[in-house]
């Protein structure tokens, strides 16, 4: 059996605060890096790195999916191609 886990209201706040900042200011890397191991608990650090990990995570799905369109994209033209069989226009 799964164990709930409970947040409190002033925690998940600030959570969705840094969230949203970091969401507005549209963040790549976190602001503040040395500061990474004494900010580690703080809830709005947590949401901005939230953001930060799911805006690499969509980046990289973005250009999977590219990689894979070009190479559809190739295939079709290869297929396409006459080998010098037959009439071709």
């Amino acid at each position: 059996m799964e164990e709930e886990i409970k947040v409190d209201d002033k925690f998940k706040s600030a959570f969705n605060i840094g969230y949203r900042v970091a969401e507005e200011l549209k963040l790549k890397t976190q602001i503040l890096k040395d500061q990474e191991k004494l900010m580690a608990n703080n809830p709005i650090h947590m949401g901005m790195q939230q953001f930060i990990d799911e805006a690499k995570l969509s980046v990289n799905i973005k250009k999977s999916e590219s990689l894979d369109q070009s190479s559809d994209d190739t295939l079709k033209r290869k297929k396409n191609k006459s080998r010098g069989k037959g009439p071709s226009l």
